[in-house]
């Protein structure tokens, strides 16, 4: 099982010396690694994606074939993750209806993008999706349950001694997973009750202090909202009953095991001086760097700053953007860069996890990079509810070895 289970599809971008330690290690034996497409790859072009797609899908067959899988049916998987840190965060792997689902701006359905969808990012995943008979969820779906009235009972009864579906050691640092069957019975129908008592439209109105205009948000997408939204997109094309849900992983906000890691960004192909100089143009007043804003930031006025860091090959400095500029400093920053990626033919941008990785391909020649500060998990579910959608990118739960790894798959043709 070690040798199955494998980070997300979206992890470790441009880092290929890690994919290459996966492969070495699943060389020859089931594993995931087998039926998903790295990112780190889609750059190797049309033909070769193509080719990596057609042995994916016709692994999914053999795996099918061979009897590589054993099959729950009408169930769920309670998940307890132990993080190599300690921390650790349980939650329920079972299958969300799509029609309930909808990632477009001002969406108001009761299961919603927490961020922007970035629509170029989907087809791609459709190419992979579309014919493949089984899919694996990386998706992590948030409630906010301050009260632990849905996932933490399910946890309790696992402890009074149900043998565990599985228990091992995740490959590359990341932990250990359990998971343990939830047939439907008592226990997971009182769960997906008491569920659904989140979303109790008198209980929402008084919880976030909103008016019967605002439509319930009961589960908010935190992590693979485009694997949910190209799912949503091969529903729409081809309904039906199996194409119309997907597997994802529902976790409680308020569970120690989630924290908000920041997703800095990190430009190629451009001059760092040229991205500074056109920062300062495009923000004006609003916008200190340097020195003065190193001592702006432990003055009183910082408080009425955003604070991050821009890198390159000749080092860091800090950066203030004023919040008048945007609620949250990401969505400044991402407003300028999307504006400057027009004008400079070439450029490109990648989302990174961890401040080692993104300082570490900011210092190359050609490159920059902003370190961004993190959200406070506390104020996502209100910001979506007032607000809408977050600017795309804000936040990752967790560093890249803590995402959700590949491991249960749901047939879905």
């Amino acid at each position: 099982m070690t040798r199955w289970a494998v980070a997300a599809c979206d992890q470790f971008t441009q880092d290929g010396a890690y994919w290459d330690r996966v492969y070495r290690r699943t060389e020859g034996v089931p594993s995931a690694s087998h039926i998903m497409l790295p990112e780190y790859y889609l750059g190797e072009g049309k033909a070769a994606v193509d080719t990596r797609i057609a042995a994916i899908d016709e692994t999914m067959e053999e795996y099918i074939d061979g009897g590589v899988f054993d099959e729950y049916r009408d169930s769920a998987v309670l998940t307890e993750r132990t993080y190599a840190s300690g921390k650790k965060l349980s939650g329920i792997v079972a299958a969300v209806d799509l029609t309930q689902y909808d990632y477009n701006k001002g969406s108001g359905s009761p299961v919603r993008a927490t961020e922007a969808t970035i629509l170029e990012r989907i087809p791609p995943r459709v190419a992979i999706r579309e014919g493949a008979c089984i899919e694996m969820p990386h998706i992590l779906i948030l409630i906010d349950d301050p009260g632990m009235t849905v996932i933490e009972p399910l946890e309790a009864a696992a402890e009074k001694g149900a043998a565990p579906l599985y228990d091992f050691e995740l490959m590359e640092n990341g932990g250990r997973v359990k998971g343990f069957l939830l047939k439907n019975g008592r226990l997971l129908r009182k769960a997906f009750k008491t569920l659904s008592k989140l979303g109790d439209p008198e209980t929402f109105r008084t919880k976030y202090s909103v008016g019967p205009e605002v439509p319930v948000l009961l589960l908010a997408v935190g992590d693979g909202n485009h694997s949910l939204a190209t799912a949503k997109a091969i529903y729409e094309r081809d309904p039906g009953e199996k194409t119309r849900y997907a597997l994802a992983e529902i976790v409680n906000i308020h569970s120690p095991g989630i924290e908000f890691e920041p997703i800095h960004r990190v430009l190629m192909n451009v001059d760092p001086a040229a991205v500074k100089k056109a920062a300062i143009a495009y923000f004006g007043p609003d916008l200190v760097t340097g020195e003065a804003a190193a001592d702006a930031a432990e003055a009183a006025e910082a408080e009425t700053c955003h604070s991050l860091e821009f890198v390159s090959s000749s080092g860091k400095e800090n950066w203030l953007i004023s919040k008048k500029r945007h609620l949250l400093c990401v969505g400044a920053l991402q407003e300028f860069i999307d504006r400057y990626l027009k004008t400079a033919p070439g450029a490109e941008i990648d989302y990174i996890h961890g401040e080692a990785e993104t300082e570490g391909l900011a210092s190359r020649d050609n490159c920059c990079g902003f370190l961004l500060p993190a959200m406070s998990k506390s104020d996502l579910f209100p910001t979506v509810i007032k607000y809408g959608a977050l600017p795309r990118k804000t936040f990752s739960m967790g560093t890249a070895e803590e995402k959700r790894y590949y491991l249960e798959c749901r047939k879905i043709r």
